[in-house]
């Protein structure tokens, strides 16, 4: 029912205030009075749960003509209905069909309605001209008249389910309780939450997206090579020899005499460098300590 126009006058007569499944009736019975054959299908006489689209089939001659009731008071009646009916007709084999509303159709209805053709539309104003004068709705209460259905008055349960019927449709028209006080916020709200979780979504594909690229990268780059060390000129290795202090070294040449036994023994080969005049005499003077040494230290025989 969402989209629906509002009826420029709402009417409170009598005929407004009759239920559906009477409206169905009087117009049956107008029907009748002209000379028809009718056959009452719709829900208002076989208490069913839909009616398919057709509340009255018309009988005359070779006619055969479908109807179709819309008892609103306070929205019009839009083009949609107007092609739904066409296409029953087509569907039935009619020759013609009629939509009559208790209210208003909008004008894409009556210009859809022209320009298709076999389709009459019978508004509230003409509608009211047809039936003429109508007695009020019988009393909630009038069980002697209208007899008990269930144990309960018939008027009580068709007047219950007119009241439910109305109060249905009022709820899909208009709204009802907060959500219909304050539409516009409900609306930002689910704005609102669809927002974020789009928000939300955004941001978690971005960030498998960053991941995935990670992973392609370290996939396909080569693997970085560590930064090559500093390299420090090494300076070379001394060895302990070098790097010592000059020790002093025995003179291979030197003469060695043994105290203990008192041998002599010559170091010097014949491969030996020549000695100097200096050298050989400081040789001398070792020798002559080291015999003087041996002599002072060796008891006599």
């Amino acid at each position: 029912m969402n989209g629906l126009k509002r009826v420029k006058q709402r009417r409170t007569d009598a005929l407004a205030r009759v239920g559906w499944d009477r409206l169905e009736a009087l117009l049956a019975a107008y029907y009748r009075s002209e000379g028809y054959d009718v056959e009452h299908v719709g829900t208002g006489a076989t208490g069913a749960k839909t009616d398919g689209g057709i509340d009255l089939k018309l009988r005359r001659g070779e006619q055969f003509v479908i109807v179709q009731c819309k008892h609103w008071n306070a929205m019009k009646v839009p083009h949609n209905a107007v092609h739904e009916l066409l296409g029953l007709m087509v569907n039935h084999g009619a020759s013609g069909a009629i939509l009559a509303t208790s209210g208003e159709f909008t004008k894409a209805a009556i210009e859809a309605a022209q320009k298709l053709g076999h389709v009459q539309l019978i508004d509230g104003d003409e509608l009211r001209m047809m039936l003429g004068p109508i007695r009020e709705p019988a009393p909630a209460f009038d069980s002697v008249r209208m007899g008990m259905r269930d144990g309960v008055p018939a008027a009580v349960a068709r007047r219950i389910g007119e009241r439910l019927l109305s109060a249905a449709e009022d709820r899909i028209r208009y709204g009802s309780g907060r959500a219909a006080r304050k539409p516009g916020r409900s609306l930002a709200v689910v704005f609102a939450v669809k927002l974020g979780a789009a928000l939300l979504f955004l941001v978690f594909v971005l960030l498998m997206a960053q991941i995935m690229v990670r992973t392609i990268q370290g996939l396909v780059a080569p693997a970085a090579r560590p930064a090559a060390a500093a390299t420090v000129p090494l300076s070379p290795i001394a060895s302990p020899v070098e790097t010592a202090a000059p020790l002093a070294r025995a003179d291979p040449c030197r003469e060695i005499v043994d105290v203990a036994s008192g041998s002599y023994i010559d170091r010097c080969g014949a491969s030996a460098p020549p000695r100097e005049p200096a050298h050989d005499a400081r040789e001398q003077r070792r020798a002559e300590d080291a015999m003087r040494v041996i002599a002072e230290s060796t008891p006599e025989l």
